[in-house]
């Protein structure tokens, strides 16, 4: 058992009862797995969401005889806050979550692996994992509070009081940022010539949803390389910020909120970071870029590591919170001060997180063959016999948290070959140099075999592809470790005359403290549940959970209890064995507020453990007066001070607090004016935050008589803002039938100096309009535009208005509008295209008051056509037209119909486009017509095709681009020739006929004066057609 590893014993449960019994005693000593969360007030050991977890756990016979026959079961049960089981929970088929064995020890070999377990034997000689469907019974957790019970059963277990132990763990969701890197062509090491393309991949892979502000890449690019460039252009050979790692934003920029008051959500601070969240590319973000090996030198090699730099998160943090301290008096006018903590919203920053070694990755090249070996992992291995035999019950490797014990350990390390090809072998010894930093003493060997103590073992072989050898390898040596703290470090070394052309990954190392087998305490915890007050039934109750390696039982344990700033003894608390583990004390007046408790546990070797825990005790009491008309006044108050709280009131004046307007509780305010039946002038003796109380209450006696049904609280009756109702209907007084009682539970800080109100009338509430909307409806309009309408049921009266509110993002609008409007046009300027916007129209009164039905509706802003152009646009010349014809490019959903716009003499661009166009009427049209200038003239005329929404949204483009074309325009004038000036034709005043107009009525005369004669002349012979004559 001295070999035992302890830092697997962190979470042990409590450790009962003496020596060994009269029979078999299957006692569970211990659950080693998973580890109980603690929380002070952090918390620690904490599982992962989708984490799997193993049960481990000591089972000892602590009795006098054998075990024969023996099974155990485990049971995950949800908890509640305070670490009670509540129901046994469920995997994810409906089953519940029940690990049972009955066939761990039997005398049948073809069913059970142990047929008996020897009197006073630890079951598997120390740690052992339970068994279910013959694996390790696994649980993948799901969020929430957990209770694990472990126990053993078997029907020759003398004392079962000692079979079952429960841990209690909370599974938290996590975060995780994995980054990745890739030589695009699959490469394993880039060889050869020529650029070689690689991409970086950032994933966010949490268990749940989160957004990183400023999430940072850092590119380090080292080696023989004679350029290295991103895909956007940055040249990462180039220092930035005085550093040659290059730091890269992760996501895309947006504004969003940095600070947020937690009262006051108009306080707040808005401003632009780089986002990365699941919603942008389903959580994966991607970096590219080439480099370009240095050909000059012969054997050039490179390499490319990636890692994450930090981010940010955006939340209710403790660095958010803000303490604010009010100054006051208290009634001897003496200065006193409380302090109010608002949990605000801001960044914090982490450079990690959760899961880190995923955080970082490398990639490497060489215009050749690339020489790489490297240590995959530096474990050392803990829980050996006092020979080196045996096998290890606890494993940390570098970078993990954990100490080392004191004994045997196996220091291993984990080879393998990183080489770009793997027919290439090395020979590699692994130099071990172990340092212990107290004394000076240094150990050093050199191995590359490991042939006892990690399994598998392993015989030497060269790192490759071939015959007698492997890809990885592993050696390992023995190490006897003493009190004090550590440096261990392996170095791989290539073997031969081939140079490791990467040695930065061929070294790793790790500092640990290795500490002798002090008694470990898992847990302290108030048993007592609930809150803690003074005078409370029940009485302070504490359990420590601590092993001991070297006195299993614990009966060879002192326990020493004290408590408080001064270290006092605990009452009725301390001692030796098993039973001095918990400690039961009463509260007295001393303990009240912040309470430490420290147990200190010393083991029969002189070591010594302590552990502490802060408790909360509250003060509690009631305050009492009454004035001299007879009313009574007791207020209970448990709050946080020593100090005592008191109460003065008298009579106030019922006639100052007369006509009072009151308040109805949501903003608004009661019809009618109200007179109180009785004033109660109050005064504390001082006041206590929010925080600082934990509960209140106060009860009003007073004779029947005076009829009072409500109790109002004020600190200036005119005003209804100041003024709050406390209880609504009295009730008879158990004490005294003639007088009656309102009574109230209060919430928040201790009232202050004020008034109360007792009102005997009747509270009557304020009308909403009886006029309601109807009939609306709310649509998106050209240009982002929001456009609502809507009609009216009822009758809408003068104190009447139409209220329009608008939200979204970016957009918080209210409007009032005349009660006989009927639309509103929200504008496009105050819009996003794409965004969705929340439209409530309400008709409202100046009370505040608003009828339903409501009009509400959610609208998406429309200003653009989306992702749709025209191409290979043609323009044929047909008489005194052109004929336009394109194709669609992109999605077409949007498009209603095409604008074919036009300019002459000068090429446009998209943000210049004509106003002079053609619409096809439809979508399905791809041809347009346009007709020439009637005027001479010689110029080139411009087009462009562009879409058109169904709300007369219209896209943009130039006339040089796919969606434009251009054609020649030539007409000559009367005179024959081609003007190419700015005019388009002849240049006449309205009303005067051109020149060559004349010429061409002439020439039509003269063709119908030939015409008729010939006609006439027709008629002139005997037996001819008289018709056609005629």
């Amino acid at each position: 058992m001295a070999n035992i590893d302890i830092t697997q014993l962190e979470t042990t449960e409590v450790i009962e009862d003496a020596g060994a019994r009269s029979g078999a005693d299957a006692e569970l000593v211990a659950i080693t797995s998973p580890k109980e969360t603690q929380c002070n007030p952090e918390c620690r050991d904490e599982i992962f969401v989708g984490q799997d977890t193993t049960f481990e756990v000591f089972i000892q016979n602590s009795g006098d005889q054998a075990i024969t026959e023996m099974g155990y079961k485990a049971e995950v049960w949800i908890a509640d806050g305070n670490g009670n089981p509540m129901m046994l929970a469920k995997d994810g088929s409906g089953a519940d979550l029940v690990y049972n064995n009955p066939d761990v020890i039997c005398d049948d070999v073809s069913v059970c692996d142990d047929q008996s377990l020897a009197a006073g034997a630890v079951f598997k000689g120390g740690k052992t994992t339970l068994q279910y469907g013959g694996g390790d019974a696994t649980w993948t957790p799901t969020a929430g509070i957990y209770v694990i019970q472990i126990e053993t059963y078997s029907d020759q277990d003398v004392d079962p009081g000692n079979d079952v132990q429960q841990v209690y763990v909370e599974v938290v969701d996590y975060l995780d940022i994995e980054i990745d890197i890739e030589w695009d062509d699959g490469s394993v090491v880039a060889t050869g010539e020529g650029a070689k393309a690689f991409t970086v991949s950032v994933t966010l892979n949490g268990s749940t949803d989160f957004i990183t502000h400023n999430l940072t890449m850092e590119l380090d690019i080292t080696g023989n390389v004679a350029q290295a460039t991103a895909d956007d252009g940055t040249d990462l050979l180039a220092a930035t910020a005085a550093s040659l790692v290059h730091s890269v934003n992760v996501g895309t920029d947006q504004i969003v909120m940095v600070y947020q008051n937690e009262t006051d959500p108009t306080d707040n601070i808005t401003e632009v970071r780089t986002i990365m969240s699941d919603d942008i590319n389903n959580g994966v973000w991607t970096y590219s870029g080439s480099v370009l090996p240095d050909t000059s030198v012969t054997d050039a090699a490179y390499s490319i590591d990636v890692a994450i730099g930090g981010y940010s998160l955006y939340g209710q943090f403790e660095s958010c919170m803000n303490t604010v301290v009010i100054n006051s008096s208290d009634a001897e006018g003496n200065p006193t001060t409380t302090e109010e903590v608002y949990a605000n919203f801001c960044e914090e920053s982490f450079t990690k997180d959760d899961f880190t070694r995923n955080n970082a990755d490398e990639i490497t090249g060489t215009l050749s063959t690339f020489h790489d070996i490297r240590i995959a992992m530096l474990t050392v291995n803990q829980g050996y016999n006092n020979d080196g035999t045996g096998i290890p019950t606890f494993t940390v490797g570098a970078g993990e948290p954990g100490d080392l014990s004191v004994g045997i350990s196996y220091v291993d390390a984990a080879v393998e070959h990183r080489g770009s090809s793997n027919t290439e072998l090395y020979h590699w010894n692994v130099s071990f140099t172990i340092t212990n930093a107290d004394t000076g003493e240094v150990i050093t060997d050199l191995a590359n075999d490991c042939l006892q103590g990690v399994e598998p073992s392993y015989n030497y072989a060269m790192l490759g592809t071939g015959p007698e050898a492997f890809d990885q390898g592993h050696a390992c040596t023995m190490v006897d470790f003493d009190v004090g703290t550590y440096t261990i470090e392996a170095e791989l070394v290539m073997g031969g005359k081939t140079t490791d052309q990467k040695p930065s990954n061929n070294v790793v190392s790790m500092e640990k403290e290795v500490r002798n087998n002090l008694p470990i305490i898992s847990s302290l915890d108030l048993v007592t549940q609930g809150d803690l007050y003074l005078g409370m039934e029940n009485m302070l109750e504490f359990e420590v959970s601590v092993f001991d390696a070297d006195d299993v039982t614990g009966e060879g344990l002192t326990y020493s209890w004290v408590g408080g700033a001064n270290s006092i003894a605990l009452a009725g608390c301390g001692g030796v064995g098993g039973e001095a583990r918990t400690c039961t004390t009463p509260i007295i007046q001393d303990f009240v507020t912040t309470f430490p408790v420290v147990v200190t546990i010393t083991d029969a070797h002189g070591g010594e453990v302590s552990e502490d825990i802060i408790i909360e005790i509250w003060n509690d009491g009631v305050a009492s007066d009454s004035t001299n008309d007879g009313i009574t006044m007791n207020y209970a108050l448990t709050y946080f001070s020593k100090s005592p709280f008191t109460i003065s009131v008298t009579d106030g004046d019922t006639a100052a607090c007369s006509e009072i307007t009151l308040p109805d509780g949501a903003g608004g305010e009661l019809s009618g004016k109200y007179d109180p039946v009785a004033v109660v002038d109050y005064n504390p003796v001082t006041t206590y935050a929010a925080n600082d109380v934990l509960a209140q209450s106060i009860d009003m006696v007073f004779d029947s008589g005076l009829g009072a049904s409500s109790l109002w609280f004020t600190t200036n009756c005119n005003s209804p803002t100041l003024t709050q109702l406390l209880a609504d209907g009295a009730t008879n007084s158990e004490d005294d039938s003639t007088k009656s009682v309102l009574s109230t539970v209060l919430n928040g800080p201790v009232l202050p100096a004020g008034k109360f109100l007792l009102i005997a009338d009747a509270l009557q509430a304020k009308d909403a309009p009886s006029a309601s909307i109807s009939g609306f409806s709310a649509a998106a309009g050209m240009g982002g535009d929001l456009i609502m309408n809507w009609g009216l049921s009822g009758t809408a009266l003068a104190g009447d208005k139409i209220s329009v509110s608008i939200t979204g993002t970016g957009v918080d609008f209210e409007v009032d509008l005349d009660k006989d409007s009927d639309t509103y046009t929200y504008s496009g300027s105050s819009t996003t295209h794409g965004e969705s916007y929340d439209i409530e129209v309400a008709v409202c009164n100046n009370d505040g008051l608003c009828s339903t039905p409501i009009g509400s509706a959610t609208v998406v802003a429309d200003k653009q056509v989306d992702n749709a152009g025209a191409t290979g646009v043609t323009v044929t010349e047909a008489g005194d037209k052109w004929t336009l014809e394109w194709t669609a490019t992109g999605e077409t959903t949007d498009v209603a119909s095409w604008n074919v716009c036009y300019k002459n003499r000068e090429a446009f661009d998209a943000a210049n486009m004509p106003t002079t166009c053609v619409n096809t009427g439809s979508s399905d049209v791809m041809t347009a017509d346009v007709m020439m200038s009637t005027a001479p003239g010689q110029y080139t005329v411009y087009f462009a095709v562009v879409p058109v929404d169904a709300l007369g949204n219209t896209g943009t483009a130039s006339s040089s681009g796919d969606a434009g074309a251009d054609a020649a325009f030539n007409k000559a004038n009367e005179g024959g020739e081609i003007t190419n000036g700015t005019d388009d034709g002849d240049d006449k005043s309205s009303g005067e006929l051109p020149g060559w107009t004349w010429g061409a009525i002439g020439g039509v005369v003269v063709v119908a004066f030939i015409a008729g004669a010939f006609i006439l002349s027709r008629g002139g012979g005997d037996g001819e057609d008289k018709d056609w004559d005629y």
